[in-house]
């Protein structure tokens, strides 16, 4: 017996990728909370890889903070989509990780349904300064109580929220 789907109230439904961002699409990228040491770890450069730099960076004289951030590849595991994007944006490898959360936002650019897990990442090594994906100009270790104010995506205090609430 085949059964078939129908969708009426806009489910999720997915196709082949396309080649490029459409208004009113959708896509799967995942935010990656770097951790070494017992400290987090967040990465001055100029944008994510891949990337365009938020409007809000021209406000400051220096690059703003990231964490490692990116797409997930058609077909690929969370696992292998972590320990790729953590690797090519810091060149350290994944010790292990954990998806603590998932977002769903619409963004007000372009009607992108954004689908976003939240993940926390331990790392074999603490990243350095270098070209990985692009140029990090400095690696800013933090804890929770020590928060940095400049961050591109997040807010100090949304930061501060989130490390309060998966930590």
């Amino acid at each position: 017996m085949n059964f078939k789907y129908i969708w009426k109230n806009k489910e999720a439904n997915f196709g082949q990728p396309l080649k490029y961002q459409v208004k009113g699409g959708t896509h799967i990228t995942f935010e990656i909370i770097l951790k070494w040491n017992g400290k987090y770890i967040a990465l001055r450069r100029p944008c994510i890889p891949g990337h365009e730099a938020p409007a809000m960076e021209k406000k400051y004289s220096k690059e703003l903070l990231y964490f490692c951030h990116n797409l997930i590849r058609y077909g690929e595991s969370i696992e292998q989509c972590v320990k790729r994007i953590v690797k090519s944006q810091t060149g350290i490898s994944v010790k292990s990780y954990k998806v603590v959360d998932i977002e769903s936002s619409m963004q007000k650019k372009d009607n992108q349904w954004a689908i976003i897990p939240l993940v926390i990442v331990r790392l074999n090594g603490k990243p350095k300064t270098g070209r990985f994906g692009n140029r990090i100009t400095e690696v800013v270790e933090f804890t929770k109580k020590t928060v940095p104010n400049d961050f591109a995506w997040w807010s100090k205090r949304e930061v501060e929220h989130f490390l309060k609430k998966f930590n």
